[in-house]
């Protein structure tokens, strides 16, 4: 190899970039090719991100660096002492779908038609990591995937055969054998003995037939809910475009994903796997389905029914994480969960935390309480919501996670009940004024929505500036939002300020209630948030809408 790095004059080639010079690529490749099974894996792993980082160079006849380059990666991908070899594998893959196009295109095309006897020898490759990632090369094409699955044993390397088979032929002419064969191997592998398989084989007909998930519900809950099967997922389920495996609540995750357009099936196939969870004593996969649960229901109003129902029943639970969750669904659905008030009740003391998510079972019980006006949870409310605030700095946490609501969004409905909460929220203004605390702008808020002065007794004016609101849009442009959300589904920043814009100005055109009467019906969170959020925000721009249809 170092002869023939030599002879390549890479001063010639264009480089990726103005500290990227073609001139660094041999070096880096003979780093690679020094290394061994005993070589340091960072400095491996630094040498791959360098070649990646130095290729592909814009492509131009003549000065395509990675096209210089491609013999010598697959001298080094084919050779058994590189290390971590599917890395390099990956790299060829990456390189093999990003041409230029044009003259270049063609060059570089020839290059890999050269190279490509040597290629085919990594689909037999002895290591099934390599393998695996060497389909990436032909992950579009049926007839070198086909011809791989009739060889292919080993089950770590079936299963993305399997799943890159039918999105390969759902993109195939329908009248070319391939897909009739394809087909072919999915109906064998759906009534084979392997039950990781069988799986594999319904999501990959998918894309060429949506309705196979559907029919083979029941057999999905049957393998995902045994426990003698959950373990091997992890084992075997991968994909040709991830590097580390999958498990068993990833691969319900999918499942989920391909049945949501059907919301009722969606949410009686994760209500399945809640009771078999119950029934065989599984606290991992009762939290994956009020995981699946939560994501259906934050996107899909017609899913809060079943919703409600399944994590209603998980309140005692002997699991904390599954109160947890549960609760925490009870609290977003609002007055909807009223009925299971005394059930919350018993849970204001329950101290169960979640794994990854802040506050309590308590917590989240209190919260719900507050949503369905049930004054049981006015008792030490101020204190449990600046608690976390006085013992941290701030709070950490996901934009889509099931987490603790902000105090101004659990304080700003309660405005009946001030009476009861004003002088703890008095004092507790005071403390964080004093403290120099996170929660003076929050407390502050809360008061002016209730209609009480922001202000401390003796406080300047100055100590409070109102705060921002957007100003009101023109009709014209309030109305044209309002019709470019409803036609594009894309979240408008400005949607509620318009809808507000609207309701003040007393006048709907045809056009628009049209529109609002259709995003009503629509089953879709109107909201912007990805988390307990999207129902506050949603709430709200319904009961505008509620109000519009009288206006003239």
């Amino acid at each position: 190899m170092g002869e023939a790095l030599d002879a390549v004059d890479w001063q010639a080639l264009e480089g990726a970039g103005p500290d990227r010079p073609a001139t660094d690529v041999p070096k880096v490749l003979r780093r690679i090719a020094r290394a061994d099974a005993s070589t340091d894996p960072e400095v491996v792993q630094r040498a791959y991100c360098d070649l990646q980082r130095l290729l592909p160079a814009p492509a131009r006849p003549g000065t395509d660096v990675a096209t210089a380059a491609l013999p010598f990666l697959v001298d080094l991908a084919l050779a058994p002492q590189t290390p971590a070899r599917h890395d390099l594998v990956d790299l060829l893959a990456y390189l093999a779908g990003h041409g230029e196009g044009g003259e270049a295109d063609s060059v570089r095309e020839a290059a890999w038609q050269r190279q490509w006897p040597r290629l085919r020898r990594l689909f037999d490759d002895g290591d099934p990591v390599v393998r695996r990632a060497a389909l990436q090369l032909v992950a579009d094409r049926t007839g070198p995937l086909l011809e791989r699955w009739h060889r292919e044993t080993d089950r770590s390397v079936r299963v993305p055969l399997l799943l890159a088979l039918g999105r390969a032929a759902a993109e195939e002419d329908p009248t070319r054998s391939g897909r009739a064969e394809v087909r072919a191997v999915l109906d064998d592998a759906l009534h084979g003995g392997d039950p990781v398989l069988r799986v594999a084989a319904v999501i990959a007909a998918a894309p060429m037939d949506p309705q196979s998930v559907l029919r083979a519900g029941p057999m999905l809950v049957e393998i995902l809910t045994d426990p003698v099967v959950a373990p091997e997922f992890g084992a075997v389920w991968y994909t040709l475009d991830h590097e580390f495996s999958y498990e068993r609540n990833d691969v319900v995750a999918r499942v989920v994903q391909l049945l949501e357009p059907d919301t009722a099936a969606a949410t009686s196939f994760v209500a399945a796997l809640a009771e078999a969870g119950s029934r065989i004593g599984d606290a991992e996969l009762r939290r994956c389905a009020l995981d699946e649960a939560w994501g259906l229901v934050l996107t899909r109003p017609s899913a809060e029914e079943a919703v409600l129902a399944l994590a209603a029943g998980l309140l005692a639970d002997p699991d904390d994480d599954v109160r947890y969750k549960a609760a925490h669904l009870l609290a977003v659905l609002g007055r909807r969960a009223a009925p299971y008030g005394d059930r919350l009740a018993a849970l204001l003391d329950d101290a169960g935390e979640s794994e990854f998510f802040d506050g309590t079972v308590g917590d989240h019980a209190r919260w719900a309480l507050t949503r369905i006006g049930d004054p049981r949870a006015l008792p030490d409310l101020i204190e449990r919501l600046v608690a976390p605030y006085r013992d941290m700095l701030g709070r950490g946490y996901g934009q889509s996670d099931p987490r603790q609501p902000d105090v101004a969004d659990v304080l700003r409905p309660l405005r009946a009940h001030r009476g009861v909460l004003l002088p703890a929220v008095r004092e507790a203004l005071r403390d964080e004024v004093a403290r120099a605390g996170w929660l003076v702008g929050d407390l502050r808020e809360v008061l002016r929505a209730w209609g009480e002065s922001p202000l401390l007794p003796g406080e300047p004016e100055s100590s409070y500036a109102q705060p921002w609101e957007a100003p009101w849009p023109e009709p014209a442009q309030a109305e044209a939002t309002v019709l470019a959300y409803a036609a594009d589904g894309q979240w408008h920043w400005t949607f509620p300020t318009a809808l507000d814009a609207l309701t003040r100005r007393g006048h709907l055109a045809q056009p628009v209630r049209e529109a609002l009467t259709a995003l009503v019906a629509a089953d879709r969170r109107l909201s912007e948030y990805g988390d307990y959020r999207a129902f506050l925000q949603d709430e709200q721009i319904r009961a505008w809408i509620g109000r519009m249809p009288a206006l003239p």
